[in-house]
């Protein structure tokens, strides 16, 4: 029997998609059991109704069931998302029988895959076992929680390494082969050809337009994506308004306290504009320009280090092969990693790495820029029109040529645009980043909050402002020539 097989990814993200949104609901469901029952009960603020251990695991079993249920007796969004509907093979939908068998089908089918799932996951667990046995001197093993043989002289760890090696290859072997033979029974091996659910049940998962059903479409509220769409986002707003403790009474309340406050910020006194505080030893003016250059020198040199970078995280420039798909994963997973890090974190970082200043300061939006560019760049790459990069393959142009000339005239352009753009966005970073490292008005804008200066805070708060609003009207007009 082949075991070639392809899962169903648009299945998969829809299934994701739903079981997600259900545990969104049940966490919501728990938050307010609580918050209902301290507020009902005469309880400490802090208190937690009991749940068992095991209501974790229950949870996730029973919403993944409950996504099971919702996308076979219903529509669920992750279906409607997706464009995915059941069909019988005259492409018409199904009734209620044919759902309740096609969902007990699935609910098995989705069961033998993760089963399958943990055959495949064996010799990778018996790896981690073996090599974290080693590491940390605990004994040869391939079995977690079990030790096999004591740490020994080097010879003969040595050879029970090799030979628990050679058992792992032959049990991750036949693993493998069981973990593919199921997959390859359970989904098509060929492109278009019936999953054994849609076996079983005689009936196949079309897309939505396909579907050949004489009714008119039901209103939104009249289907189960649709209340169960409302029902998320009413009890995710009213969840995100609890636990961020939004009370419009008490900003009223208290609407006359910050009055002093803005008073004395919009009064701003530039003694230090050009004068150098005293303890401080610098001005205002100095520390505007050093948050200016900051952020572009970081700009320009992620720019520098985004541009190639760009071009192997694109699918349209990567080869098509396991090397080419592997190097893409790994600098779109850095792009997305280092996205997802916030500036001010990696201003921490190196400035107790190297030491506060603007270098530190550079440095984190350096790391910051290299990712946004990055990912800006080539989703910029995914985009161009294809048309003069075939012409140039059909003409029998090289790979640098169809780079040259069928890609950069169409990149270049936004390529600069986004640059400025980013610059832009890192004129505005630094000053916060400057609070962090030491550095620039970030720096002054510290002190003077520390030391109750609410003055020079709003003189501080102005200087920022004309800047972000001066680099912005400059990288405007220059994005409005290139583009």
């Amino acid at each position: 029997m082949s075991r070639r097989f392809r899962l169903p990814k648009d299945r998969i993200a829809a299934l994701a998609a739903d079981w997600g949104l259900l545990l969104l609901l049940s966490y919501c469901v728990y938050y307010l059991t609580n918050y209902w029952f301290r507020a009902l009960h005469r309880v400490a603020p802090g208190y937690r109704v009991p749940f068992p251990g095991y209501a974790y695991a229950v949870t996730i079993v029973s919403t993944f069931v409950l996504a099971m249920l919702w996308e076979n007796l219903g529509t669920s969004i992750g279906w409607k998302g997706v464009g995915l509907a059941q069909a019988d093979r005259e492409y018409r939908s199904l009734g209620l029988g044919r759902r309740t068998l096609h969902l007990l089908a699935d609910l098995a089918s989705w069961g033998m895959t993760g089963l399958s799932a943990g055959f495949a996951l064996v010799p990778v667990a018996g790896l981690g076992t073996l090599l974290y046995g080693i590491a940390s001197r605990t004994g040869v093993s391939i079995v977690p929680t079990l030790t096999f043989w004591p740490i020994g002289p080097w010879p003969a760890t040595l050879g029970l390494t090799l030979l628990m090696a050679a058992a792992l290859a032959a049990v991750g072997a036949l693993c493998w082969w069981v973990a593919g033979g199921l997959w390859g029974w359970l989904w098509p091996r060929t492109k278009g050809a019936p999953a054994w659910v849609e076996r079983v049940s005689r009936s196949l998962v079309c897309r939505a337009s396909d579907l050949r059903d004489s009714r008119p479409p039901r209103r939104w509220w009249q289907t189960s994506w649709g209340l169960v769409t409302l029902l998320i986002v009413v009890m995710t707003i009213y969840v995100g308004a609890l636990t961020s403790e939004i009370s419009i009474h008490t900003m009223i309340q208290r609407a006359a306290i910050p009055g002093a406050y803005w008073a004395k910020l919009l009064s701003p006194d530039f003694t230090y504009f050009l004068t150098p505080e005293p303890d401080l030893r610098d001005t205002m003016l100095n520390a505007a320009i050093v948050s200016i250059f900051m952020a572009l020198v970081a700009t320009l040199f992620g720019f520098v280090f985004a541009f190639p970078l760009s071009f192997l995280g694109a699918r349209n420039m990567v080869t098509k092969n396991r090397l080419g798909w592997a190097v893409y994963t790994v600098v779109r997973g850095a792009f997305n990693v280092g996205r997802s890090i916030e500036p001010f974190v990696m201003a921490l970082f190196f400035a107790f790495w190297i030491k506060f200043g603007p270098f530190a300061g550079a440095l984190a939006l350096f790391f910051h820029t290299v990712a946004a560019l990055g990912k800006l760049f080539s989703e910029q790459v995914e985009a161009i029109d294809p048309g003069p990069v075939e012409a140039i393959v059909a003409s029998g142009g090289s790979r640098l040529q169809v780079l040259r000339y069928g890609v950069m005239p169409q990149v270049v352009p936004p390529f600069l645009a986004f640059t400025l753009y980013r610059w832009d966005i890192n004129v505005r970073m630094s000053t916060i980043i400057g609070i962090v490292a030491g550095c620039g008005l970030g720096r002054f804008f510290n002190y003077f909050k520390n030391e109750l200066r609410w003055h020079e805070v709003g003189a501080v708060l102005v200087i920022i402002a004309v800047v972000v609003i001066s680099m912005d009207y400059i990288s405007g007009r220059v994005r409005e020539r290139i583009t």
